[in-house]
């Protein structure tokens, strides 16, 4: 198991000294996750945090995938074409085997529902582009609209 994924680990928060990994500092980081309805943005606003955070004091490669993930998000709009659509399907895996890993840890809730939400989303944009064969386009909003929708 690496570092960054140990919840037991009881460092300094944002520590440089060492190399452990403290979930609380995620947490409450400095910069907390604003409030944000929009699933995707809110997804997007967690990930880019979470990859920093993992990137200074946990696993580079771990974050690295994340980053591919994060790139996908901020892609929705962007037309798709096969090379995105299998990276899509890979950094989906990767997705759930991250929050399964997390889960056998016992990470924190609050965690787990962060990423329970990035499976989510991408789940719901992996779906939404094997549409476009059929002629539907993608769109943060069409993306929005699903995932709220899916909520209800």
């Amino acid at each position: 198991m690496t570092a960054s994924i140990d919840p037991n680990k009881n460092n300094l928060p944002l520590s440089q000294t060492d190399d452990g990994y403290n979930w609380l500092a995620l947490i409450q980081s400095k910069h907390p996750l604003q409030d944000v309805k929009n699933p995707v943005q809110s997804s997007i606003q967690f990930l880019s945090q979470f990859i920093t955070h993992e990137s200074l004091y946990g696993d580079c490669e771990g974050a690295k995938e994340l980053s591919k993930v994060l790139l996908l998000l901020q892609s929705v709009d962007k037309p798709a074409n096969p090379v995105v659509l299998s990276q899509t399907r890979v950094s989906y895996e990767y997705l759930c085997q991250y929050l399964e890993l997390l889960n056998e840890v016992e990470a924190p809730f609050d965690l787990c529902l962060q990423f329970e939400q990035l499976v989510e989303v991408l789940a719901t944009l992996m779906g939404m582009r094997t549409q476009l064969a059929l002629g539907v386009m993608c769109s943060y909003g069409q993306l929005n609209q699903q995932l709220m929708h899916s909520r209800i």
